[in-house]
């Protein structure tokens, strides 16, 4: 090429770079003001807001400004480029490879990193100031708003709006949490498509709330204060319904990293306007509290997601079984990993090994969600080897070191929320799904041109510069996490597994379910459930349970007819203390498909009612389906699969005494034979 040309090339070009930036920087905002609205329209102004800034890097003076944030860029670019190694490493044992690092292999979602260079370019430079907090502010109050709308709509609010604001048949219906104010609500999702996404983004934003009323406090706006204090309380109230317990832990821990700086501060300051603060954020923090409770009382979700935040055995927590079929995958390839894209097939080998060991299993693990493992840190240590998981802890020690650097002082809406995914994401994988991932990405590039800077931006000068206690806390944090899990991991899977009980209480169900029997390989817990003695009021031993049975069809490929009767047993203990003598059984036909992904619950009907005598030691009962009751083939999980349930009324006690409930036996697969 002669040089006349080259040089016209050159003149063109840099002719072009306040237009190419413009681009960029409209394109930028566009994307902050719709992915609360929409993952497609926000994923086109993201690559358009990309695209210039890569065509910027040619010109010395924007690689200039972008140099400070390059060694965070670099960071999930290397977990990236580790992951798609691994995935060139199992070649060979992928179907289609190609397809597979398009369509789900995480190495595929790196261009989503290039956000933290747009997100850094543009808030680096300070008349963009103005108008980039503005954006900030309509993206927090699109999905404030449409989270609201979508508590009290039975269908996605999304899918509402582009089928022209109707309902269509075959449309998701939204997860019921309660009624409030004799009016049903539903687990907020906004225009997202999982109502943990939805939890995910709302962290990122409830942190820099928080910072704000504590600035406008400072400053004495009381009129901010109130507004800001409100929006506050009402997004908080929306974070509770959304019922993302990873987000929740999360953000109370920023918040709490916050709180505790704000108490540093009154330490080395006595005036009375510190103290003024202290007073009025523990209103507020009480009035929060209040809400709270409010809630809780009325939301029956809300109920169980705390109540099993300490339980392990329970039909709901099917992180037992994602992270104790997850280890063995890590253990598999701990160097290099097992590459993108193939978690979901290794982890249905393990899962199926342990249906093989016990059957009564197979629903359960079947509806387990295994595309990923609800751990970012271990996701990213199994498909690229644990030098990603190394690189994934130190991108959140250099966040972390932002918000230490952060100057709550200065005005602005603050993103330091994006460091609740550090805790949040040891209870799900929030960086592989792309609503969540590009704002995280963004907001993290605009954190960082928020941040003072250092003096020098070399790798080694800014890892000198994060304190110590960061290190220690991501130890500590990670440490937590192992022994906490370790420690819920050595429950067995045949003790972890709990059948389904409906009933009119929770609490009543929960003593009904220490009174089944384990699978008959744990004698020794078996025998220890024998000798335990349970007494409820009459009231309640009057009321009809529901129990889970067994499905139709035996584990397989496809699955097969089940052949067998079904069949339990009752034990009325030797000696009780006003036991029932009667129990009424109705055998009931209910589908088995996953109502996660259905969204909406099975259906029912009832087969057959019997009532058996009870006497001391074991009653059986027996019941096998009959030929109007027509078990059709199933080409696989779950067509054509149904449960035969169990519910049971006890009767012929002393009305005027406490009832001592017998122990129920369903064998390993609802099979009847001789009790321990």
């Amino acid at each position: 090429m002669e040089p006349s040309t080259i040089q016209l090339l050159k003149r063109m070009y840099e002719s072009s770079i306040p237009k190419m930036e413009k681009i960029s920087w409209w394109s930028f905002l566009g994307f902050l003001g719709t992915f609360p609205l929409s993952v497609s329209i926000s994923q086109i102004f993201a690559v358009l807001s990309m695209l210039p800034i890569l065509l910027l890097s040619l010109d010395s003076s924007s690689r200039n400004r972008l140099k400070p944030v390059l060694f965070l860029f670099w960071i999930p670019i290397g977990i990236y480029a580790l992951v798609f190694l691994s995935s060139l490493f199992h070649f060979l044992e992928y179907k289609n490879f190609w397809k597979s690092f398009a369509k789900e292999s995480e190495a595929g979602d790196f261009w989503m990193s290039l956000l933290l260079l747009v997100g850094y370019f543009h808030a680096s430079k300070a008349e963009n100031g103005k108008l980039l907090e503005r954006f900030l502010w309509i993206s927090f109050l699109i999905l404030l708003i449409t989270g609201f709308i979508s508590v009290f709509l039975e269908f996605r609010l999304g899918k509402f709006i582009s089928n022209g604001f109707q309902y269509l048949s075959g449309d998701r219906r939204q997860h019921p949490a309660g009624v409030v104010f004799n009016r049903w609500t539903y687990l907020p999702i906004g225009m997202m498509n999982t109502h943990l996404t939805f939890g995910g983004i709302l962290s990122f934003y409830i942190p820099g709330l928080y910072l704000l009323v504590i600035k406008r406090m400072q400053k004495k706006e009381w009129s901010k204060t109130i507004l800001v204090g409100t929006l506050f309380v009402l997004t908080c109230v929306l974070f509770l319904l959304n019922q993302s317990r990873s987000a929740w832990l999360g953000v109370g821990f920023v918040c709490l990293f916050l709180t505790l700086g704000l108490f540093r501060e009154v330490r080395f300051s006595q005036s009375k306007s510190a103290w003024f603060k202290i007073i009025l954020l523990l209103l507020a923090f009480s009035a929060l509290l209040f809400a709270g409770k409010f809630l809780f009382e009325r939301n029956w979700l809300l109920q169980r997601s705390i109540r099993q935040l300490t339980e392990v055995q329970t039909p709901e927590n099917q992180r037992y079984w994602i992270y104790k079929n997850s280890i063995p995958i890590f253990q598999k390839t701990v160097l290099l990993g097992i590459g993108g894209g193939r978690f979901k097939e290794e982890h249905k080998i393990i899962s199926d090994r342990m249906i093989g060991e016990d059957e009564q299993l197979w629903y359960e693990l079947e509806i387990t969600p295994r595309g990923h493992s609800h751990n970012d840190m271990l996701q990213f240590a199994i498909t690229g080897g644990w030098f990603a998981g190394v690189l994934y802890a130190l991108f959140f020690g250099i966040l972390f070191s932002l918000a230490f650097r952060y100057d709550s002082r200065q005005d602005g809406f603050s993103l330091v929320g994006v460091c609740s995914l550090w805790i949040a994401g040891f209870f799900q994988c929030y960086l592989i799904d792309d609503e969540v991932a590009l704002p995280f990405f963004a907001f993290c590039g605009i954190l960082f041109a928020r941040t003072p800077p250092l003096p020098s931006s070399k790798f080694q000068d800014f890892l000198s510069s994060i304190p110590r206690k960061v290190w220690a806390f991501l130890v500590i944090s990670i440490l937590i996490n192992l022994i906490f899990w370790s420690v819920r991991l050595q429950t067995k899977p045949a003790l972890a597994y709990s059948r389904q009980i409906k009933t009119f209480s929770p609490e009543y169900a929960k003593i009904l379910e220490n009174q089944i029997l384990p699978f008959r390989s744990e004698r020794e817990e078996r025998q220890s459930k024998l000798s335990q003695k349970d007494l409820v009021p009459v009231e309640w031993a009057s009321q009809p349970f529901q129990v889970e049975g067994c499905l139709t069809h035996r584990f397989g490929n496809p699955p097969r007819i089940r052949k067998d009767p079904f069949g339990f047993e009752i034990h009325v203990r030797v000696n009780s203390k006003n036991p029932p003598r009667m129990a009424s059984i109705t055998v009931i036909d209910r589908d088995a498909f996953d109502e996660d992904q259905r969204y909406f619950s099975h259906t029912q009907r009832d087969l057959q009612k019997r009532e058996i005598f009870l006497k001391e030691g074991w009653n059986r009962f027996v019941w096998k389906d009959r030929k109007t009751q027509k078990v059709e083939e199933s080409s696989g999980f779950p067509e054509n699969l149904f449960f035969r349930d169990f519910r049971i009324t006890y009767s012929g006690f002393d009305p005027q005494q406490p009832v001592e409930l017998p122990i129920l036996d369903f064998g390993d697969l609802c099979d009847v034979s001789n009790p321990p």
